[in-house]
């Protein structure tokens, strides 16, 4: 249910700025998980940090609707780690090798947020969205940063398919229970009809027409306080009630978070065309990957999620208050928002392909093979990169530089280090896998060890167990840290950790190395599409970058306070 105190809340702060007619920016934040377990304090700092961000670059006056968590709820909705918990506490010890042992090492408390006018739950957030369209106008700006969970939706088609497949499977059930000759027959039809369409392909490959890509994921989500959620087509919907010609910029770092570069289609779903509305967006990651970012972790300085590198390069400060030499690829003297995005292309350690609202439309209008003349990313470099954009050379040439590649066909070159990374870090997976099938017999050891000795620590609300761990808490303990099974667990564990931190080393390089992949079939795709689609696609293409190209500050920075 929804709190009406939650909606008076964002009500009365709309209402402090409702008589403002001059144009200006106007930033709305939501935040938070669906349930408190899911809801790490992370997300909590990045909207303290974009609120930094904000006051950095003289933008703290402007109107910032916050919707968070459970809004003004008093209760719990915080999960964070608790670093003072001993890890050789008996509790903890217990719950490591005998279980359960989920969220041991977490406590929660509720959010700590100035400004937060409301839950992040759907009714809010529509209500929010409502009277921002009824006061903004062309002149204005609407910025639009989420901090949260996402989900991936599926394609509508696919889903029809297998609504119908199962249908099939039970009408024809009996069938293929009772007549195996005839499944037989079919087989053999099959396979001559599979024989006849390939030579009917090679007949008609010189004829063939451009491959329409496979529709993309429509409908991904965000996960909204409650267990509630919104998809891309929710949000485009009420985005749809703001003025057409007024832009609208999206900052969105959840899983999946590429599907809402979906907004800027009619409802949310390529399929119905370009929409009219001025929007934009960049996401942290591409439609059908998770993203980096949500954790309980309370040391921010450790943080390393899209929000931290974008942010950063826009104030040329880190969240913790390092400088840093701001992004100016096209050297004009500031910071762009694709300038920031490009920023974090480069130098992001994380496990994000990031992606924005041109990357969507270009792989749905555009492609690289079907038709004569079309570029690739196998396409030589110099072709690929003659009319590209200052962040677009910047990207292509400083991730190759990373990793030295320098050849005509930088495609090839990247998928042949892809490859090579990741047969070394296979090794690395199978190496660990080895050591944890031997930890987890240490750990079967230990257990039976300590139910032996103290059967009724089999059950953790067992009363007994409750009166050992208080009152014989030091013998378990003991009897836990010089048993040799629990030695040699330990021993893997580190041996564990040391090839963890080889591979994700690996795996770094190796997203590093599949962003530049995209990239340079981004470049492919934009050349390709006078070629693949209309003026007016071309156009809003067009429109759409000059869009993503925007400051977010058209004067100089200024240090609040």
């Amino acid at each position: 249910m929804v709190r009406l105190s939650s909606i008076f809340s964002v009500c009365a702060t709309v209402a402090l700025f409702a008589s403002t007619t001059e144009a200006a920016d106007h930033f709305l934040t939501v935040g938070g998980g669906p349930i408190a377990k899911s809801s790490q304090i992370s997300l909590e700092k990045n909207v303290q940090y974009f609120q930094r961000t904000l006051a950095r670059l003289g933008l703290d006056k402007h109107e910032h609707l916050i919707l968070f968590g459970d809004g003004d709820n008093p209760q719990p909705d915080l999960q964070y780690e608790d670093v003072d918990r001993d890890a050789e506490d008996v509790r903890t010890l217990l719950a490591e090798m005998i279980g359960p042992s989920n969220g041991i090492r977490f406590n929660y408390r509720n959010f700590e947020i100035d400004g937060v006018g409301g839950a992040a739950e759907p009714e809010v957030i529509e209500k929010t969205l409502e009277d921002l369209a009824q006061r903004l106008n062309k002149d204005d700006r609407l910025i639009f940063y989420f901090t949260g969970h996402g989900g991936k939706g599926k394609p509508e088609t696919e889903v029809r398919v297998k609504k119908e497949e199962k249908e099939d499977d039970a009408e024809n059930k009996d069938e293929e229970k009772t007549d195996d000759g005839k499944q037989e027959d079919a087989k053999e039809e099959g396979d001559e009809k599979k024989d006849e369409k390939k030579d009917e392909k090679k007949d008609e490959k010189k004829d063939e027409k451009p491959k329409k890509r496979e529709k993309p994921l429509v409908d991904n989500i965000t996960h909204l306080w409650n267990s509630n959620k919104m998809q891309v087509t929710d949000w485009t919907e009420k985005l749809d009630e703001l003025p057409a010609d007024m832009p609208v910029i999206a900052v969105m770092v959840q899983c999946f978070s590429g599907g809402f570069g979906n907004m800027i289609f009619k409802g949310g779903d390529p399929e119905n065309g370009l929409a009219e509305h001025a929007r934009c967006g960049f996401f942290s990651t591409v439609p059908d990957r998770v993203a980096a970012g949500c954790t309980p972790n309370i040391e921010e300085a450790e943080y390393r999620e899209y929000s931290s590198y974008f942010y950063e390069a826009l104030t040329g400060e880190t969240r913790t208050g390092n400088s840093v030499d701001k992004p100016d690829y096209d050297a004009d003297g500031q910071c762009s928002l694709l300038e920031a995005h490009a920023y974090t292309v480069l130098t992001a350690d994380t496990i994000d392909i990031p992606t924005r609202t041109s990357d969507a439309l270009l792989r749905y209008y555009s492609a690289t093979e079907g038709k004569d003349g079309l570029l690739s990313t196998h396409s030589p470099i110099a072709a690929l990169l003659a009319t590209a954009s200052p962040c677009e050379r910047e990207v292509i040439e400083g991730l190759s530089a990373r990793f030295e590649l320098t050849g005509a066909d930088r495609g090839k070159q990247v998928d042949e280090a892809i490859k090579r990374l990741r047969d070394e870090k296979k090794k690395i997976d199978d190496d660990i896998r080895g050591k944890r099938s031997e930890q987890r017999k240490s750990k079967v050891e230990v257990a039976k060890m300590l139910q032996v000795r103290w059967p009724s620590l089999g059950s953790a609300w067992h009363p007994e167990a409750a009166r050992l761990i208080a009152e014989e808490g030091d013998v378990v303990k003991q009897a836990i840290l010089e048993n040799d099974d629990y030695v040699k667990f330990k021993e893997l564990d580190a041996e564990m950790e040391e090839l963890k931190e080889k591979g994700e080393k690996l795996n770094l390089d190796i997203v590093k190395l599949e962003r530049l992949k995209y990239w340079l079939e981004t470049r492919a795709l934009a050349i390709n599409l006078p070629i693949m689609a209309d003026e007016k696609v071309q156009k809003a293409y067009a429109e759409l970058i000059e869009l993503e190209s925007q400051q977010l500050v058209t004067t100089p920075p200024v240090v609040a306070g």
